[in-house]
């Protein structure tokens, strides 16, 4: 009876090892898909800022151009 109990927490001892190392493993999954995906957001929020930044520096030149325009523009009296 000794015997077959202390195989039994062998066997048990190595699935734990097992189990742990699986656990670990999912860890360091996790951790780098976190990391992705905050560079994904990162350069998403990179991107969406540029844009806006870009349209409103183009409604600014559009502007100043359009008063421009007017200023040389005769006017019909």
């Amino acid at each position: 009876m000794d015997s077959l109990t202390q195989k039994q927490i062998l066997d048990w001892k190595e699935e734990l090892d097992k189990q742990k190392q699986t656990k670990l493993q999912a860890e360091q999954v996790l951790e780098r898909a976190i990391k992705s995906i905050d560079m994904l957001e990162g350069g998403i929020q990179f991107g969406e800022m540029l844009l806006k930044k870009n349209e409103s520096s183009d409604q600014q030149s559009n502007t100043t151009e359009l008063t421009l325009q007017s200023r040389k523009a005769p006017s019909k009296k």
